[in-house]
């Protein structure tokens, strides 16, 4: 027994020798002060970056482009494009390399069966954006390319919803590019509470590998959801195709994670039910305060509530219980015009929207578009964002939320070979929703333009600008589609850093 404890005691005399002798060499480099590491933000210019979008989840006219501004004439670069797994032919490759900035790459993914990486180098990996969007049949469909992360949320009803938005099949697209092995859970939230599986636990992807992963019996007995996919090594690129009983299916685009406030634009105008998806991942239950920002009425002044009336009503309150989801109708409260959604919290929580296109004298559901909360353009490094493929024999408006100030934009329209066409200025009131179509009124194609290769939309937020958020409402006859717009800043902030035991010890 002796000889343990003097076994131990040795041990712990090693090790504090070992911590004196690490502190003494922090101490000799420098004080022990905020001065060591990066005490002030400092930017940088990305040289490296990589985009996922899914396989098309049907056949039809399904395209993929992406877009990196030029900034100064000594810029260079490269981008190409590769299914994930890559394909052991030579070659293989997805549409042409691009190495010139301020141009707009696009190719065709109707045959693509795995998803597709676009990986940037340079001048070219700044300021990226990517999408895919697929018309068929008069149903629009759009899904943004996503970087791998480790942590990705979606909100979405669920599969016990007798009012139509009942999901039928829930499917995570899963993707790994990297160079690592990557582990992935999925936790899903629903009114009831977590509901899991053993095949959403511990899903291992190996690098340059991806999957897809039925969450559809996680999700039936609930008519809201929240969905987490998480790493605890690696990182992973999702993506999320929710099919309903009544219209084909579409992604729902990713959004923001956690948090006390969350603003949700693009939920378009028109009839068919719109839905609100709240889920709250903590201990604790939330109480949500739901306002509508939607167009000014003709005197000028912000509107706040349904119909543009101008009148600033209560805000709606929803409880959501802890580690659960709820939902709330937002049709009365915006009338059938296009608005922004507005949440306060008193814990933090995720949302979403959904929103039914309508056909005929009977209001058919024909197809259930989704969209989330986005950061907004903004001062002093989010101030650009990229629109990267606008079809132009689809339909396309912009929804721009101005939530706490007057918003001003300048959009340029982008050929695929680098044509600017005429910027036009954009313009969203204080407290309201503005919608700017192309054509009369708003942008134009570049001159010269193709149909079938269409154009990108490149949004710059002018000096004096309030924040502003905004969507793209895509409508191929019937069919509707919504993408949020996120930043695409071309240099980006870097964390502060300072010293601590996590840096001093190994």
């Amino acid at each position: 027994m002796r000889l343990i404890l003097e076994k131990r005691f040795a041990l712990f005399g090693l090790v504090a020798t070992a911590l004196a002798a690490l502190f003494g060499i922090a101490f000799a480099v420098g004080p022990v002060t905020a001065e060591l590491g990066v005490t002030e933000p400092g930017t940088v210019r990305p040289d490296q970056t990589v985009r996922v979008c899914p396989a098309p989840h049907e056949s039809g006219e399904s395209s993929m482009a992406a877009f990196a501004p030029r900034v100064s004439r000594d810029d260079e670069g490269r981008l190409r494009a590769g299914p994930v797994p890559a394909a052991p032919e030579e070659g293989a490759g997805l549409g042409e390399e691009l190495t010139e900035p301020g141009r707009m790459w696009s190719a065709d993914t109707g045959e693509a069966v795995a998803p597709t990486a676009v990986r940037a180098e340079g001048a070219l990996a700044s300021g990226l954006d990517a999408a895919q969007t697929t018309l068929s049949d008069g149903s629009a469909t759009e899904v943004r390319c996503v970087a791998p992360s480790v942590g990705t949320w979606f909100a979405l009803p669920g599969g016990d919803d007798a009012e139509g938005m009942r999901i039928e099949s829930l499917t995570a697209h899963l993707a790994n590019p990297e160079g690592s092995r990557a582990t992935v859970s999925v936790d899903v939230y629903t009114e009831g509470g977590p509901s899991y599986s053993s095949e959403s636990r511990g899903i291992s992807l190996l690098a340059g590998e991806s999957t897809e992963l039925d969450l559809t019996e996680l999700v039936q007995s609930t008519s809201a959801v929240g969905v987490h996919v998480r790493t605890s090594t690696g990182r992973v690129a999702a993506s999320l195709l929710a099919e309903h009983a009544s219209g084909p299916a579409d992604w729902v685009p990713p959004t923001a994670g956690p948090a006390r406030e969350h603003v949700i634009p693009g939920v378009p105008g028109g009839g068919g039910r719109r839905r609100l998806l709240v889920a709250a991942p903590g201990d604790a239950s939330a109480e949500v305060r739901v306002r509508t920002v939607t167009s000014a009425p003709e005197d000028g002044e912000g509107a706040e509530g349904g119909g543009g009336s101008g009148k600033a009503e209560a805000p709606t309150v929803l409880n959501v219980p802890p580690a659960a989801s709820a939902w709330l109708t937002l049709e009365s409260v915006l009338g059938g015009e296009p608005g922004t959604v507005v949440l306060e919290s008193d814990a933090p929580v995720v949302a979403g929207v959904a929103a039914e296109a309508v056909a005929g004298e009977d209001a058919e559901v024909v197809e259930t578009a989704y969209t989330s909360a986005v950061p907004p353009l903004g001062f002093p490094l989010d101030t650009t964002a990229v629109l990267p493929h606008i079809p132009a024999e689809a339909e396309t408006e912009l929804l721009l939320g101005a939530v706490g100030g007057d918003a001003m934009l300048m959009a340029t329209p982008i050929g695929a070979d680098g044509t600017q066409g005429d910027a036009v200025r954009l313009e969203a009131a204080a407290g309201s929703t503005a919608v700017v179509g192309a054509g009369d009124g708003g942008w134009r194609a570049p001159p010269g333009t193709d149909p079938e290769d269409g154009y990108t939309l490149r949004l710059e937020l002018l000096e004096g600008s309030a924040p502003v958020h905004a969507a793209r409402v895509l409508r191929d006859g019937d069919g509707l589609g919504v993408l949020p717009v996120r930043p695409a800043p071309v240099r980006i902030e870097l964390p502060v850093v300072r010293d601590g035991l996590a840096g001093i010890l190994p």
